[in-house]
């Protein structure tokens, strides 16, 4: 136990020394960022550093690291790095001791694209100044003839006979002075315009230099590296650092072609990177995952309770998680101090405490709602998927969007008209899509197009592998409805009232081919058993669709699948009739209540 003891010492003293030394033949490198990871709001980004490691130990600085780099995140490997082998430690041919972080001021700016701007600034101002001396110069040399206009008005003011120049030598040199005066005039004014779109272009380009100095401190960020070989050997080293300013976004296309009942989907993603480096050539992925560089869990701590009034606990009480809103703000917390692990564990335990206190004193039907609040958050936003990109891309650090591919799919359609004369009195086309394919997609803004032409905007749902979902493809102008109600008639029976409902409606198929419809209309339901409602007739039959009987149908919702015959409109038109009736104590009034 003793020697144990003893031996730990010594490693730690060792390791103290390197993190201390600076050892005097260390090299220094900025490697070449190779693969790159975007998480919501980070990145991960890789530099790969290749490199003749000595024998012994040495020291290797990567210099360059932005702004936006998260020190605590640094960490390194080789190839070579001690792996377990059964029990014991396979001792390392070439490996990273450690790494940290260090930070030093600059009196210039290191950063390249500085350089370039600096450059072109000084250029300007270069050019500034010769173009204000020939301004000067001009209006010198103008000034100088100034004096020649004074000679000449004096000689035409006194007599021929005493003048020092004869009238046709005062005309000549008088038509002279006024070409010159002319040239230098116009020359000024050249130059004062020049003058004005030097200033222009440098205004721009300071604006510029603001704009990269703006949260930028002179100083220069860099990784300093101990590495240890057993002998002179080349090692490949990936230095790995997160970045905030880094974010990415799903974006679709969908191609609808209903001739051959398929839909191109293009599955794009929007980048936004304003890391301070720029990232050529490298393999990038996206991902939903949650970034953490912590190892070790939260722990949890005992829960003690005590008893009060009810009136005084609910003045002390947080607010209920009731709603979705604040079930979502709940979720949003608990998973940015999960990334946190042992570091957020105060507040980790706050959230639990905060749920399960809200369990304690809620009764079982707000508990359910909570927990389905939950679930839907889980289903549409914690589903970690990470998208390996092919090939390799480029994506600058910049303000503006960038756009990358993630994949494209050709999804089965099955297409139909929509109808909901209720709701409105366009027909719309829709596709129920299979994802068929090994990519789960997530949800984002869609571009609808159909047979090439623009319909609109939507929006993909989450859909996961072998998933269906529906798409909207725009307004069909070719096929119109008309809703209406044909008669009402009531009756009183006993102590209640018996309305009946008599509704028509008429489709018209302008298409000179048969086109299929799903016609949606609904009846009022209840959960009130002091009122009966019934359909009484339909014709044609309501869907047998299994899902629609079993869902929505128990709710009042009505459902046609038909088929329009080509060029049916007028008294050709296809006419869905159906009545129902509503029975209710004669003294009531049946009232429209809003689903909470």
């Amino acid at each position: 136990m003793k020697t144990g003891t003893q031996t730990f010492t010594v490693v730690v003293a060792v390791v103290g020394l390197l993190a201390g030394a600076t050892f005097a033949d260390a090299s220094r490198t900025v490697g070449t960022i190779s693969k790159v990871t975007v998480y919501r709001g980070q990145a991960l980004v890789t530099r790969a550093i290749e490199l003749d490691l000595p024998p012994g130990t040495s020291e290797l600085i990567v210099e360059g690291l932005p702004a936006r780099v998260v020190p605590e995140s640094l960490y390194a490997q080789t190839s070579g790095d001690p792996r377990l082998r059964g029990d014991r430690l396979a001792p390392a041919e070439a490996g990273v001791l450690s790494v940290r972080y260090r930070e030093q001021a600059v009196r210039e700016d290191t950063r390249e694209e500085v350089k370039q701007l600096d450059a072109k600034i000084e250029e300007l101002k270069n050019k500034q100044g010769h173009a204000k001396s020939q301004r000067e110069n001009a209006t010198d040399l103008m000034a100088k003839f100034k004096d020649l206009w004074k000679l000449t008005v004096d000689s035409a003011n006194v007599d021929l006979n005493r003048s020092i120049l004869q009238s046709e030598q005062i005309e000549s040199f008088t038509k002279y002075l006024e070409t010159k005066a002319v040239e230098y005039h116009e020359k000024i004014l050249e130059i004062q315009d020049i003058e004005a779109e030097l200033q222009k272009e440098l205004d721009l380009l300071q604006r510029k230099r603001k704009e990269l100095d703006a949260g930028h401190s002179r100083t220069e960020r860099e990784a300093v590296l101990f590495l240890a070989s057993q002998s002179k050997k080349k090692a490949t080293i990936e230095l790995s650092y997160l970045v905030d300013g880094a974010n990415w976004v799903p974006q679709y296309n969908l191609r609808a072609d209903p001739d051959k009942s398929k839909v191109l989907i293009e599955y794009h993603a929007v980048v936004n990177q304003t890391s301070g480096e720029d990232w050529n050539g490298v393999a990038l992925s996206l991902s939903t995952a949650e970034p953490t560089m912590v190892a070790t869990a939260p722990i949890l701590e005992p829960m003690l309770v005590t008893l009060s009034h009810p009136a005084a606990a609910q003045q002390a009480a947080q607010p209920p998680l009731l709603g979705a809103e604040q079930a979502r703000q709940y979720q949003m917390s608990r998973k940015a101090n999960i990334t946190r692990g042992i570091a957020a564990n105060a507040e980790l335990n706050e959230l639990a405490l905060r749920s399960q206190a809200f369990f304690l004193n809620v009764g079982r039907k707000e508990v359910e709602e909570f927990q389905q609040q939950m679930a839907e958050i889980s289903r549409t936003e914690g589903v970690s998927v990470t998208y390996a990109l092919p090939g390799r891309l480029t994506l600058p650090s910049r303000s503006d969007q960038q756009l990358v591919t993630i994949t494209t799919i050709t999804a089965k359609a099955e297409f139909v008209l929509l109808a909901t004369p209720l709701l409105t009195d366009y027909v719309y086309l829709q596709a129920d899509l299979l994802n068929d394919s090994d990519t789960v997609l997530l949800p984002g803004a869609a571009t609808m197009l159909r047979n090439g032409e623009f319909v609109g905007k939507g929006q993909v749902p989450q859909v996961t592998i072998s998933e269906k979902f529906t798409a909207g493809f725009g307004i069909d102008s070719q096929i119109r409805v008309a809703h209406e109600l044909e008669d009402k008639k009531s009756r009183i029976q006993g102590g209640n009232r018996i309305d009946t409902y008599y509704y028509r409606i008429a489709l018209s198929n302008y298409k000179d081919k048969p086109v299929e419809l799903r016609l949606l209309d609904r009846l009022p339901y209840t959960d009130d058993t002091s009122i009966k409602i019934e359909l009484e007739k339909a014709d044609p039959e309501l869907s047998k669709d299994a899902e629609y009987l079993r869902t929505a149908r128990k709710k009042g919702i009505l459902r046609w699948d038909l088929q329009l015959a080509p060029s049916t409109v007028g008294e050709k038109a296809t006419v869905v009739k159906y009545s129902f009736t509503t029975e209710y104590d004669r003294n009531m009034q049946i009232q429209p209540r809003r689903a909470q």
